[in-house]
């Protein structure tokens, strides 16, 4: 068995990996973003696992998040995930990390926590001493194509009622530098980071509604875990709230999403009313977080 820093020139191999291990997420579609991709407080930290010669298993050091461990299927209860875990929380301590979480670093994650049906996974985890922790972390899936809900026609309609109460809804410029800095003076966190991953899109996959010269709200698609039509994040400034812009926006990116994808997959969602109001909701999936205090 040897552990090693994990480089680009093993993506190939890494991808192998996570198709065969990730039962649950869609890791090998958005392995180079998940094992090499920055997040919003700096660069992560791949490593592999290796059994001889063949890549085992890979596992993602993010600030204080594991935001990946992946082993082979027929590479389990060897050891390789028990070691490449020791390595994450090792060179976390090393940085001074005091508590490690899984998977929901935001910004970019592959979910945000581990599927609540992949019990193997939690049960390991909770054996090792690591801590279920009680906030709530849901999905909601929404179906975009053959939707009645989910149409260009729809989508300029809500437009339009904005448009009456004052307000232009426009897909948002590559090159529109004023809306980061207007989302980091309102929000902050990580949906300046995400927002401006979704402008590199062509077309952008950002949404704004704006009045007299001014930001009222945006919303985005595939900031995160680009190519696999998630939506987020999203936000209406308090002043301008009630006005119907969520929903224009909400619709104009699941119009976007549709011309690559059945469905939509809403994460870390907030008020599920409103996305079962406007758009229905077709599915959902559930997830743990668990943490564990580095010593």
């Amino acid at each position: 068995m040897r552990i090693a820093p994990l480089d680009r020139s093993c993506l190939t191999d890494a991808t192998t990996v996570l198709a065969a291990a990730c039962r649950f997420d869609r890791a090998a579609e958005v392995a180079e973003e998940k094992l090499f991709g920055d997040g919003p407080t700096g660069p992560a930290v791949p490593l592999g696992v290796w059994d001889g010669d063949a890549l085992a298993g890979v596992a993602v050091l993010a600030a204080d998040r594991i935001r990946l461990l992946a082993v082979l299927p027929d590479a389990r209860r060897r050891g390789f995930g028990g070691a490449l875990l020791d390595a994450c929380c090792a060179t976390a301590r090393a940085a001074g990390v005091p508590t490690l979480r899984t998977l929901d670093q935001p910004g970019n994650y592959l979910a945000p926590g581990i599927d609540h049906r992949n019990t193997d996974t939690i049960g390991w985890l909770e054996r090792r001493g690591w801590r279920s922790n009680p906030e709530p972390r849901v999905n909601v899936l929404v179906e975009v194509r053959d939707n009645p809900r989910v149409s260009t026609a729809r989508a300029a309609e809500l437009a339009d009622a904005a448009r009456a109460r004052g307000y232009l809804i426009r897909r948002a410029r590559r090159d529109e530098h004023p809306l980061i800095a207007a989302i980091s003076a309102q929000s902050g966190g990580a949906w300046p980071f995400e927002v401006t991953r979704a402008l590199g899109f062509e077309p952008p996959g950002v949404h704004v509604a704006v009045k007299d010269d001014a930001y009222a709200a945006f919303a985005a698609h595939d900031g995160n875990n680009r190519g696999l039509g998630w939506f987020g994040p999203t936000e209406t400034w308090p002043a301008h709230r009630g006005q119907g812009l969520g929903a224009a926006l909400l619709l104009a990116c699941l119009v976007d999403v549709a011309a690559q994808h059945a469905r939509c997959e809403v994460a870390w969602i907030g008020p599920r009313a409103f996305y079962d109001r406007i758009a229905g909701i077709a599915g959902e999936r559930r997830f743990a977080v668990l943490s564990h205090d580095l010593p």
